[in-house]
């Protein structure tokens, strides 16, 4: 199927619908955080812990969100530890023949930062994501709100 992927009603909703073009609810999972895998371990974890919160504060996550997530968050752990390889060895590594070559560390970054960067557009993590959304301030959206638009 050419083209983008269809933009999640939820999306649409928060981003909304300027051209007014029908907008199909598709099957609702189970709102909710999901758990992570018993071994998430280390700065994936952390990153688990960081933004599934926030993402469920706004009511951007099901319960069937839990592989994109762990793609996301062992993307960044990846990110995070050749990020951290570089700074230690250098963007310059010693090769096979002792001449100096690109430190694999820099590919490994780029990787997984295109990694994070599919997977996190997925929940509106990159910058260009959530300058589309708008999120109701306050009670606007909340459902009473909704009630009192109903009844006036």
């Amino acid at each position: 199927m050419p083209g983008p992927p269809p933009t999640p009603s939820k999306l649409v909703e928060l981003k909304g619908n300027p051209s007014k073009k029908k907008v199909t609810a598709e099957p609702e999972p189970t709102r909710g955080a999901p758990r992570p895998p018993a071994d998430l371990k280390g700065e994936a974890l952390a990153e688990w812990g960081r933004i599934v919160p926030e993402l469920d504060r706004l009511g951007l996550l099901t319960k069937v969100d839990r592989a994109y997530l762990v793609a996301y968050v062992e993307s960044w752990a990846s990110f995070n530890a050749a990020r951290e390889a570089l700074a230690e060895f250098g963007p310059l590594v010693a090769g096979r023949d002792g001449g100096l070559v690109k430190n694999p560390a820099s590919q490994i970054m780029r990787d997984a930062a295109d990694l994070m960067l599919k997977f996190g557009s997925r929940f509106g993590l990159s910058p260009s994501d959530r300058t589309r959304l708008s999120v109701p301030s306050g009670n606007e959206g909340g459902p009473d709100a909704q009630i009192l638009s109903l009844l006036s």
